[in-house]
């Protein structure tokens, strides 16, 4: 299991953010873009999208918009069918 590193006590990435994150690492491979041009084009730090990635950091809900806007990405929100 994967655990954030940032928070003060230990705390498990959830599986639905995992894959969100390796969606938008997987696009952006596929497009070639660096994380160099990714930073530039969203106005952030090369370290800030490489934390991000690796689990180091989670991004504002802002900056995660701005993310998805770089890679020409959209997000829909579904209700979980409850069993």
């Amino acid at each position: 299991m994967t655990n954030f590193q940032h928070f003060k006590k230990q705390t498990s990435v959830p599986t639905s953010y995992q894959d969100v994150i390796a969606t938008l690492v997987a696009e952006r491979n596929r497009q070639k873009i660096s994380q160099e041009n990714l930073a530039e084009q969203i106005g952030c730090a090369v370290s800030l999208v490489h934390k991000w990635e690796q689990y180091k950091r989670v991004p504002s809900g802002f900056l995660l918009s701005c993310w998805l806007d770089a890679l020409g990405l959209t997000i829909k929100v579904y209700k979980k069918k409850i069993k």
